[in-house]
């Protein structure tokens, strides 16, 4: 998957090494990009004399320690590693030390970055998905997470650094430098370690849930502090909501930090969101990824839906909770983004392009629709249920598709789920079909395959009436029947569903002249291009007549006729047919 995989033939170095500890100190002074870190792993688990680090080719090696004598050292630049190799075996418990410097590259979304803003300058990293070794000396990868970890921030007294978890200590020294001292004491994936230095303003916000106490602290630039207050107390209810359905926060002893950087998207790092722009729907997001990204984490960037599907469908309904009628255009604009792409999969195949792996058509848009069609086949209940238990069989670890699957199944339904996971998943391309018509009142619907879906449908009838229905996707063919001929037929008319084409179907070109045969109370009559109707019984006795004027489809009431056999005669512009109907009990 990751290019370190290729053409040394060094992968079976990686290992299933534990790093259970990291204590991580950055001395940082923007707008200068050059950074001074001291960075020691605890570790266990090594099989072997060699083991293989992470670590930035822009970066400079001051010390290297480890509590076992190291052997020798060395790097590959092109591959940003760092080989150590240990006198002997390193068994039980160990532990691993670089002090290094240097100006770091910044790659992806901008890994390690410096901007102005209109009062300071701002410096932050942002791993996702490779840039973690660009700055940090790490075992980068979806492997194995860091079980607790110890930042310490060295900054000039007027700025604030932040980093992952509790804030523990904040002191200035003799030569005016302020050390920021943060620990945070759960599993966390090497990508999601990070830290931001500004002239930063602190704005907090308390939140009380049903299941917490705790606060929402939002690292703001000094002249956008009354925009972070407005948007902190417009987030605060929508924790409930979350919590309702997911499960307590999974932080909360460390509160929730959203922070302020120079980069227009947002990042969620754990119990720290990094965010460039005030929005809502941005800020939610980013929240919901503490559950599904953070406290679950992807365990391949192929299975990068389980993020980034979870927190846009989570993101959007921040609307449904708090502004409803947002929410169905909300679904609507989603559902359009995903058609962007009909060709590939929300499952990626290719990680190694960023693009790809970070396509908000598929992997965000299209899998928050594919989330939602699930929860509108199976029900409420049974789509959050499914949703806390994936969060509880696999908190503070990586998940995999195919965990997801084995997890929410007894929710779900076998069927259900496996239909969701080869049709939304790993199948390119939306819900489509084909309307054949056997007569003006049936038609059938086949699907080049089934979706766990449903679609509303809206057909005019020709009585002028309007009917509604909800088609299941589930079966590749089904059959419709409509009371009436239908005049006009629309898939979707208001896009609340990814179901893909056609859109509008076209009825059958001459529908009946008269409808149905047998008849009980009723037989409509197509006044297109006829002016009378009669209707005589067996004897050729007019039994009704009537005439028309323009008028549109017309249903004669002829409920108090006998049962029996009839002869209906529509006369028209030079025109005269006659017709066998028959009233039935």
């Amino acid at each position: 998957m990751r290019g370190w995989w290729l053409g040394l033939g060094l992968g079976w170095l990686w290992g299933k090494l534990d790093i259970f500890y990291g204590r991580l100190e950055f001395r940082l002074a923007p707008p200068a990009r050059r950074l001074e870190a001291r960075v020691e792993w605890h570790f266990q688990g090594a099989a072997d004399r060699l083991l293989e680090w992470d670590f930035g080719d822009g970066l400079e090696i001051q010390q290297l320690e480890a509590s076992e004598p190291i052997e020798a050292y060395w790097r590959d630049p092109a591959r940003r590693k760092l080989f150590l190799r240990f006198a002997r075996v390193p068994s039980g418990r160990q532990w691993v030390r670089l002090t290094y410097r240097g100006t770091p590259r910044s790659r992806g979304f901008g890994s390690y970055e410096v901007r102005p803003h209109a009062t300071g300058w701002c410096l932050w990293t942002l791993s996702q998905p490779y840039g973690a070794p660009d700055w940090l000396f790490c075992r980068d990868g979806l492997e194995d997470k860091v079980d607790s970890l110890e930042v310490t921030l060295i900054t000039p007294r007027p700025l604030l650094g932040v980093a992952n978890g509790r804030l523990s200590a904040d002191s200035i020294d003799q030569q005016g430098w302020r050390w920021r001292h943060f620990k945070h004491r759960y599993p966390i994936a090497v990508y999601l370690i990070a830290f931001a230095v500004s002239n930063y303003a602190i704005v907090e916000e308390p939140i009380e849930t049903p299941y917490h106490r705790f606060i929402l602290r939002t690292y703001a630039y000094p002249q956008d502090t009354a925009t972070a207050r407005h948007f902190a107390r417009a987030l605060a209810p929508y924790f409930t909501w979350l919590e309702e359905r997911l499960g307590p926060y999974p932080f909360a002893p460390e509160d929730y930090q959203q922070v302020q950087i120079g980069w227009p998207g947002g990042m969620e790092h754990q119990t720290i969101t990094f965010f460039g722009t005030y929005h809502i729907e941005l800020l939610a997001h980013e929240l919901a990824h503490q559950w599904f990204g953070d406290w679950v984490t992807c365990g391949s960037w192929q299975d990068l839906w389980l993020n980034e599907a979870f927190a846009t469908y989570l993101g959007g309904t921040v609307y449904e909770s708090q502004w409803p009628s947002v929410w169905p255009l909300w679904l609507k604009l989603t559902i359009k983004a995903a058609w962007r792409d009909t060709t590939n999969t929300i499952w990626v195949d290719d990680t190694l392009r960023e693009e790809r792996l970070f396509s908000y058509a598929t992997t965000y848009a299209k899998g928050a629709i594919a989330l939602h069609e699930m929860r509108r086949y199976v029900g409420e209940a049974a789509f959050w249920a499914a949703l806390r238990r994936y969060l509880e069989v696999f908190a503070g670890s990586f998940a995999r598709t195919t965990d997801f699957a084995q997890v929410v199944q007894p929710f779900w339904g076998r069927e259900a789920t496996q239909l969701f996971i080869e049709s939304w998943i790993f199948t390119s391309g939306y819900p489509s079909g084909t309307f054949t018509w056997a007569s003006p009142i049936e038609c059938t619907l086949t699907l080049p395959r089934a979706y766990p879906a449903r679609v509303a449908a809206r057909a005019t009838l020709v009585s002028g009436d309007t009917l509604r229905l909800n088609l299941a996707l589930d079966q590749r063919r089904q059959m419709i029947r409509f009371p009436f001929p239908v005049r006009s037929w629309e898939i979707d008319p208001d896009t609340q569903s990814a179901y893909y084409q056609p859109r509008r179907v076209l009825p059958p070109p001459n529908p009946a002249a008269f409808f149905p045969n047998p008849f009980q109370e009723k037989l409509y009559l197509n006044t297109s291009g006829i002016h009378a109707a009669k209707l005589y019984d067996q004897m050729g006795r007019l039994c009704r007549e009537i005439a028309f004027n323009g008028e549109p489809p017309f249903v004669w009431e002829l409920g108090d006729l006998p049962v029996g056999c009839y002869i209906l005669q529509l006369e028209g512009q030079g025109i005269s047919q006659t017709y066998k109907v028959i009233r039935s009990p």
